[in-house]
């Protein structure tokens, strides 16, 4: 009876020992390959290129696969902010992606440089509904097309990127442009032709509701420079 007893221990013993080695090999054999790739979070990016950066090819062992270079690489593209690859057994691979959100951009001779609320430039691409184009002393010291210092430009580049950050969507939507006419004079060119001065890039928030209201009046000249008393021509 005892050594009874003592067969079934051993034999369940193998059977655990069996699946663990099971569970440590068939992950890195073709038994169970990589069938698809996930990709969610993309929206200036195609699922395709996302996928195609994380340099997995289908049917790679899902055990074989080096999740973390694959999101090295796929952090490489311009848009991308953020990235996480995972395995979700038994065969999809997962990569959750956060793009840049462009507030801003500058038109260089090489296209829209794209600009995110933080003042970094993450690409060179086509400006996408919301991003608001900087003209004047602010793109041309950022495109080192000024005749100034690289230290001023990129000043008042940062500047003019808090006052496009600032905006309401529905603002966004009616700037056409922001004019850096001196390093603490912005002015926005709407779409239907007005301009507002803003001034200095400081008490954007108030200013921000300030052209929310001047949106809903008539007028071709603004002036929101003090929001407190908004002055129109």
């Amino acid at each position: 009876m005892a050594a009874h007893r003592r067969g079934w221990i051993i034999g369940g013993a193998l059977a655990v020992l069996l699946v663990a080695v099971l569970a440590v090999v068939l992950p890195r054999t073709k038994a169970m390959p990589v069938k698809d790739i996930e990709v969610r979070g993309a929206q200036q990016l195609s699922t395709e290129e996302v996928a195609a950066a994380t340099g997995i090819a289908p049917g790679t062992p899902m055990g074989a696969v080096d999740t973390h270079a694959a999101a090295v690489s796929v952090a490489g593209l311009p848009w991308v902010e953020t990235v996480t690859v995972s395995r979700g057994w038994p065969s999809t691979i997962t990569v959750d992606i956060a793009e840049h959100t462009a507030v801003a951009f500058f038109t260089g001779g090489d296209g829209a440089h794209l600009i995110n609320a933080d003042g970094d430039e993450f690409a060179v691409d086509d400006p996408p509904p919301g991003a608001v184009e900087i003209t004047g002393d602010a793109a041309r010291g950022a495109s080192g097309d000024s005749g100034g210092s690289s230290d001023s430009g990129g000043s008042v580049l940062r500047d003019a990127v808090e006052v496009a950050a600032s905006l309401s969507e529905p603002a966004r939507e009616a700037v056409k442009s922001l004019e850096a006419r001196s390093p603490h004079t912005f002015v926005l060119h709407l779409a239907d032709g007005a301009t507002v001065v803003w001034g200095a890039s400081e008490d954007n928030a108030n200013k921000a509701l300030a052209l929310d209201t001047v949106l809903q009046r008539e007028g071709s000249e603004f002036n929101i420079s003090n929001p407190g008393q908004i002055t129109v021509r």
